[in-house]
């Protein structure tokens, strides 16, 4: 059972003088990279702080229990001797460390400044790590030499004042082998949230335990909800994904701040019981624009690009009177990205990225549009997946090096020029083609002929919007660079198979934006334009329902 969680300075572990590491613990193992790792982070900490007073370096949680006259050590022990080494160069005053493996290590460690220069020699191999830990020490402050002793002195100052840390006490009565045990096998993870549910159950009342804990795995079970996870834009991975809304809490995105607790050294300043009340208003508004289809696609596409901890405090602001004007606000946000892009302008070679977000709006769109209230576009799919832009019609054969492939093309070729008279000759010559016999030269003069015979029939030199469509890389690359009915029958094959086309490729696919079908074997110029004449009518009406005249 956990007894206390606090942050202590380094100058309050000087305070409780005796620590103790137990034999169940390897001995004290730190190399040079670590130690100066440790130095150098500690220095640029140390430029900082000379900016800003308030702040403080935090070193990983100490997890110590009541011993004796002091404390046993059950975690942490490898960054408390490096201390301990540092102090003892600094000639300040500092905590005694006993390895029950090693009794007098606690001399050793006191005394090694002064019997560095003598020639003993080192009885074991704890103690050769700390001799070398300190030669790295004594070497690294050296080099700073040119700054005399005010860099020692300043170094030391804030060595005690403002390094701290996370001092994790548990119960005399709990077996430190097994907590050692599954803190180093992963068993516990002293994550942020562990932390700070631990300091909310520690001021918190016997008999208000258990709800706490009731809703703690509630908000956790619905975090593991991949839909509703994916809908708020999450990629990173959380051991618990509640502590992503305690990040909220802290303003970690904003902060940028590469600490791994941040979040826990921000909020355990705060009243743990205001906060707790904060998360679950947080969470309650979630589940509430999640469970609103419009809000759902909308914050959906949003937090793609931005942190949805900007829209809880849009919504909280007093610029928002209610959800249908966080809603025309949202849709105004997004009208003004689309109303500065010029999407008959837009190319493959230099505007993926752009061309990614307007044809996964153009899907989202497509699918809000859906007057089934079930139907909801997966962003837990598309987060998962790897997305490119699939060339709907390509003649290019860039990409096909396999004589299984080049049949494939010459054979899709022959079905879309069939039934047109003008490439008769083309058709019957190609039909003569050995596909046994294919090399890579013959393939290459066959394709060549066909592109110049062709050249300017199909909407196949196009890499703008209106050849382009939005496609997980798996799909895209099963489809590779052939003609628009061979990749037409593949898609469909893959979308009986269960696999997910995005709803607006698939229309496309089937030219369900085309005016007039008159041929199912080509994608005309014709379809190109009117792919992309819905997909500005989409965002037009967007457009129009951002500036509240009309809604959808």
């Amino acid at each position: 059972m956990i007894e206390d969680i606090q942050l202590k300075s380094i100058n309050e572990l000087v305070e409780d003088k005796q620590y103790f590491i137990p034999s169940y613990q390897r001995g004290y193992r730190w190399g040079k990279n670590q130690v100066q790792n440790l130095l150098n982070d500690l220095e640029e900490f140390m430029k900082e702080f000379n900016q800003k007073e308030d702040m403080f370096y935090c070193l990983q949680p100490l997890v110590i229990r009541k011993y004796e006259d002091g404390y046993e050590v059950i975690d942490g022990q490898q960054r408390l001797t490096t201390i301990a080494l540092i102090h003892a160069y600094l000639e300040e005053e500092s905590f005694s460390i006993t390895y029950a493996t090693r009794p007098d290590s606690a001399e050793f460690i006191q005394n090694i400044a002064k019997n560095y220069n003598k020639d003993t020699s080192i009885k074991n191999i704890d103690y050769h790590f700390f001799k070398e830990a300190y030669t790295v020490i004594k070497e690294w402050f050296e080099q700073k030499r040119q700054n005399g002793r005010t860099f020692k002195s300043k170094f030391s100052i804030m060595l005690g004042e403002q390094v701290k840390v996370i001092w994790y006490e548990v119960g005399e009565d709990v077996e430190v082998r097994e907590v050692f045990s599954r803190l180093n096998s992963g068993k516990i993870e002293l994550t942020n949230s562990e932390l700070l549910k631990a300091a909310l159950i520690l001021k918190t009342s016997f008999y208000e335990r258990p709800m706490i804990s009731t809703q703690w795995d509630e908000i956790e079970h619905r975090l593991q909800n991949e839909r509703f996870w994916r809908f708020l834009g999450k990629k990173k991975n959380y051991i618990n994904r509640i502590e992503f809304l305690f990040d909220i809490a802290a303003n970690h995105a904003s902060s940028h701040s590469p600490d791994p607790y941040y979040t826990f050294y921000k909020l355990q300043e705060k009243d743990i019981q205001a906060v707790w009340r904060q998360i679950i208003a947080d969470f309650a508004l979630l589940e509430e624009w999640y469970e609103d289809r419009e809000c759902y696609h909308l914050l959906g596409y949003l937090t793609q690009y931005k942190n949805i901890t900007e829209y809880i405090n849009l919504y909280r602001s007093s610029s928002i009177d209610d959800k249908q004007h966080f809603k025309l606000v949202l849709k105004q946000r997004i009208s003004k990205e689309i109303e500065s892009i010029h999407l008959r302008e837009l190319d493959y070679y230099h505007d993926k990225a752009e061309i990614r977000k307007v044809l996964l709006l153009f899907n989202i769109l497509t699918v809000l549009k859906q007057k089934n209230v079930d139907t909801y576009f997966p962003f837990e799919y598309y987060l998962e997946s790897k997305w490119s832009l699939e060339h709907i019609h390509a003649q290019s054969t860039e990409g096909l090096n396999t004589k299984e492939q080049w049949s494939v093309w010459i054979e899709g070729t022959i079905n879309l020029l069939e039934g047109l008279d003008r490439y008769k000759t083309l058709v019957e010559y190609l039909r003569t083609v050995s596909l046994e016999e294919l090399t890579e030269e013959k393939f290459n003069g066959i394709s060549q002929r066909v592109m110049e015979e062709t050249k300017g029939e199909f909407l196949s030199e196009s890499n703008g919007l209106d050849n382009l469509v939005l496609l997980d890389q798996g799909t895209n690359s099963s489809l590779s660079n052939h003609f628009y009915p061979v990749k037409y029958k593949r898609l469909i094959d893959y979308d009986k198979s269960g696999a997910y086309i995005p709803l607006a490729t698939r229309n496309t696919f089937m030219k369900y934006y085309s005016d007039k079908v008159t041929q199912y074997e080509l994608w005309s110029f014709e379809d190109g334009e009117a792919y992309v004449r819905a997909i500005e009518s989409e965002f037009s009406d967007l457009i129009l329902q951002a500036k509240g005249v009309v809604q959808l």
